[in-house]
């Protein structure tokens, strides 16, 4: 996706977010914020597409400024631990319903945890009993019934591309009524110290993800999405061979619109930002489901 002039402010906004959130005095936050500035400017001069550009100005600050990386492993272990707290109340919710319709509520969660972004400028992500609230919403994209017709009768490779790490948890009811179909789900997650609370592959283990998916695998590469020229071979053999992909978050929808991967992808995201609900058609905030196929 290109670059839109609200992207600059949210970039440099979410890497502030970040730096005043760690646990240091102000003089390392405000070198940390010069630093940012000089960074900044120099990668959006650079130029480049959207999620690549956003990538290399966050691993940069981290070079400077590793304090983050501590900074992300607390909130990311904290809404892993939150959204598991929950997930006995969603499976009891899940139980009264059957067929095309607990897939659609499972669906609905899997979507509402992608609110758990910290890394959108002006969005402040609820907590997880917050986030129970709105599975009631409606779709604002729904290809809910084409993605369900692909998958219903098994036998298919999926592709499922994490994002931030609570939301990761809420994924799971949805991944288990895939495998329950005859369905085989492989997890992909980013390399550490990955990309802002993006799930990475420690993260997943740690949280025990891995028991849920039928293999687990790391990009080898801790950017913002799968960006073709830096995930492993391993991960791009992975993902030629599958028959759809899952992803999940808005940065693999801006990058991989931009790509042709040869196959269907089911994106589930909510358009935090009025950039790319703009680019949809649709509400800032809404639930999307929208199925691709190339």
């Amino acid at each position: 996706m290109r670059v839109k002039p609200l992207c600059v402010q949210c970039i440099i906004d979410s890497r502030f977010r970040e730096i005043r959130g760690t646990n240091t005095g102000d003089d390392a936050k405000i070198y940390a914020g010069i630093e940012l500035l000089r960074i900044g400017f120099e990668e959006f001069k650079r130029g480049g597409e959207l999620t690549v550009l956003a990538t290399r100005i966050y691993h940069r600050l981290l070079e400077s400024f590793p304090a983050i990386i501590e900074y992300y492993k607390k909130v990311k272990r904290e809404s892993i631990e939150e959204a598991y707290s929950y997930l006995p109340v969603i499976e009891d919710y899940l139980e009264k319903l059957s067929g095309y319709d607990k897939y659609v509520a499972a669906t609905k969660i899997s979507i509402i945890g992608n609110y758990l972004d910290t890394g959108v400028m002006e969005h402040n992500p609820p907590s997880v009993n917050e986030l129970l609230n709105y599975i009631d919403r409606p779709l604002a994209i729904d290809y809910t019934r084409e993605f369900y017709e692909l998958v219903s009768n098994g036998g298919k490779k999926i592709i499922w591309l994490f994002d931030n790490a609570g939301e990761a948890i809420l994924d799971i009811p949805l991944i288990k009524i895939l495998r329950n179909m005859g369905n085989k789900v492989i997890g992909v997650v980013k390399e550490d110290p990955g990309f802002q609370n993006d799930l990475t592959i420690s993260d997943a283990l740690e949280a025990g993800l891995d028991s849920y998916v039928d293999e687990l695998l790391s990009t080898s590469y801790p950017g913002s999405s799968i960006h073709w020229d830096k995930i492993s071979d391993n991960a791009k053999a992975k993902i030629k061979e599958a028959d759809l992909i899952v992803a999940k978050g808005m940065a693999h929808w801006e990058y991989i619109i931009e790509i042709d991967l040869g196959k269907p992808i089911y994106h589930l995201l909510v358009p935090k930002c009025s950039v790319i609900a703009e680019a949809l058609g649709v509400p800032r905030g809404t639930l999307v489901a929208l199925l691709n196929i190339k």
